[in-house]
């Protein structure tokens, strides 16, 4: 006699029964937490661990590891890097480019502070196939000394740029 058991779920995700996935949004938290502000990224995402966000969510800490995470990164259907980005404003000044944008401006002169930056990773991915669509968060930074808290003037912007963000997210989900 062969027995068996049959497991019947008794729910089934809405989404699976249309056929339709949720999207992934992956966003990852760049910079060197010894130098100030140059640490924003990450501790933007470690201030967005602590929000309510859907599921489809993940955020990545990254840190100065960016190519550690290249497989998390291309597994997303849309991609948020947050770095500190010299752009030429005001310190605290928030920038929003898409990856294309970003492509162009570089050339003109570098925008990341650290080695492996937004546009080193987005390049790699291209070169492994095609990488998802792909937001740019860049915070101006105001200081870059030593330390391991961010400077009190981005400190002071940290409510603004996690609006920013969390208006991206609702922007990209579906």
């Amino acid at each position: 006699m062969k027995r068996g058991c049959t497991w019947q779920p008794l729910f089934i995700p809405r989404a699976h029964l249309m056929g339709s996935k949720q999207k992934k949004i992956v966003i990852c938290g760049i910079g060197n937490l010894l130098l100030q502000d140059e640490g924003v990224g990450v501790h933007i995402v470690r201030e967005l661990r602590r929000l309510d966000l859907p599921p489809s969510v993940e955020i990545l800490e990254a840190g100065v590891s960016l190519l550690d995470f290249l497989s998390d990164l291309q597994g997303a259907d849309q991609l948020i890097l947050i770095d500190a980005m010299r752009g030429g404003g005001l310190p605290g000044s928030i920038y929003l480019l898409d990856a294309q944008e970003l492509t162009q401006r570089a050339a003109d002169h570098p925008l990341s502070l650290h080695q492996v930056g937004a546009l080193d990773i987005l390049q790699i991915m291209a070169l492994e196939g095609t990488p998802p669509p792909c937001l740019v968060i860049g915070i101006e930074p105001a200081s870059l000394d030593w330390g391991l808290e961010p400077s009190p003037l981005i400190q002071a912007r940290m409510p603004e740029i996690l609006r920013v963000v969390k208006e991206q997210i609702e922007r990209l989900l579906p």
